[in-house]
């Protein structure tokens, strides 16, 4: 575990040093009184990501002074949520997959459908009701409300 920490730890540190590079290219004001610009929000996840990271491996490095035992694996790759979480992985890659080709919508509907499916359930009334309302709450919420337009696909 302690290695996949080290890993993990540098390979975000990289991916937020990244993000801050790439969002320092941003427009930084709107010229707006109060506006903090676009860069503002991706730098500051950023740093987040970068701080996390370094607590991690700061953590695992006190840890590993402490212990110098062999560690046990702690997943069980042969385990049902295991499966469960690698499927749901590729429901999300099929999930952008479709959104390009057929829009959010239908995208959003199939999506729900089949996680909901995944992880066990069963009941066709609930599985509607969810994905509809699902669905519906995110429409209502970015295209009434906040006047985003949802993502378009090539057929419609």
């Amino acid at each position: 575990m302690r290695k996949y920490n080290y890993i993990l730890s540098i390979v975000l540190i990289a991916v937020g040093a990244a993000g801050i590079y790439m969002a320092a290219n941003f427009e930084t004001r709107s010229g707006n009184a109060g506006d903090p610009g676009a860069a503002f929000w991706p730098i500051m996840l950023c740093c987040g990501l970068i701080l996390c990271s370094v607590i991690l491996l700061t953590q695992t490095m006190l840890e590993s002074k402490k212990a110098a035992a062999a560690e046990e694996p702690l997943i069980d790759y042969r385990s049902a949520g295991v499966h469960c979480v690698f499927l749901i992985f590729v429901i999300m890659i099929a999930y952008a997959v479709i959104m390009s080709l057929f829009s959010f919508i239908p995208a959003t509907l199939l999506f729900v459908v089949a996680v909901m499916l995944a992880m066990g359930e069963r009941r066709p009334a609930w599985i509607g009701l969810t994905t509809v309302g699902i669905t519906g709450f995110i429409y209502v919420v970015f295209t009434v409300i906040m006047g985003v337009v949802l993502p378009q696909g090539r057929f419609f």
